[in-house]
């Protein structure tokens, strides 16, 4: 079973679950001022949970086959080679998951692909935002939600040593009124890798998403450390993360000063 396998790999990882070291972005954020906001995010969004969309409605599998068929051989990080357009078969360079260059490549072939934006836009608007309304416990008839756009689409070749060191995204910017989601869109029952959260900030107790193409994760990533192992299997990892800043939680104006890289952002009010 799907479960099974993953938490096997508890003892492999032993190194990887480790704390966080004392990075650059830690120390920046120690500095910094705070977001400016009138709301804490409440309990129900810290909270891990799982939701579910239907695949054949919203084929995101499909559309990032086809994305990367087309960019990979032009951008020069992979191609499909074969017969097969499996996602698990396309054969991708190392450096798309280790190289910053690559990483930068990649996220302007997804920022025009347009195609899969668009099944992107219908799940946030009719799967994950319906959803976190029902969490959020607000008496306002409205509630803005500022969602990521584009989205992370992150390819880890295998089989490699290579990993993502545990961290929490607040060195990274993020700020504590955002809701992390993740969710694959390979096959974990043959990549054997998936997303590692501990339950709370610095309770240490990591555990493996094991989720299935159709659900996604949901999880409090601005303080809760995850990390993602070596993906040791000969097939390809794709995945697809994203956060969500909640309503009066979040202050849309508010950088963390020298960092690289600032997500983009657009609105869904429900």
């Amino acid at each position: 079973p799907l479960g099974s396998a993953l938490r096997g790999l508890r003892p492999a990882m032993a190194d990887v679950l480790a704390a966080c070291s004392n990075t650059k972005g830690e120390r920046q954020l120690q500095e910094a001022p705070k977001p400016n906001v009138s709301a804490e995010l409440p309990p129900s969004l810290r909270a891990q949970e799982s939701l579910r969309f239907d695949p054949a409605l919203y084929d995101l599998r499909g559309e990032a086959a086809k994305l990367l068929e087309h960019a990979g051989p032009l951008v020069g990080f992979g191609s499909f080679e074969g017969a097969s357009r499996e996602l698990e078969d396309f054969t991708a360079s190392e450096s798309v998951f280790s190289s910053f260059k690559y990483e930068k490549h990649w996220r302007q072939c997804v920022r025009e692909a347009e195609d899969f934006l668009v099944v992107y836009e219908r799940l946030i608007c009719e799967v994950v935002c319906p959803r976190l309304k029902e969490l959020v416990s607000e008496e306002a008839s409205q509630t803005t939600f500022f969602y990521q756009f584009p989205p992370t689409l992150r390819l880890q070749p295998g089989p490699s040593e290579q990993y993502r060191r545990v961290h929490r995204d607040a060195e990274y910017g993020h700020q504590d009124g955002e809701v992390n989601f993740w969710m694959p869109l390979t096959d974990p029952a043959k990549t054997k890798v998936t997303l590692w959260v501990e339950s709370g900030p610095d309770v240490g107790d990591f555990k493996p998403f094991e989720l299935d193409y159709g659900c996604i994760g949901m999880f409090h990533g601005t303080m809760c450390r995850h990390s993602v192992p070596a993906n040791e299997s000969p097939f390809t990892r794709v995945s697809m993360d994203f956060r969500i800043g909640i309503g009066r939680c979040f202050d849309d104006a508010w950088t963390l000063k020298g960092i690289p890289h600032v997500h983009g952002r657009r609105r869904c009010v429900l």
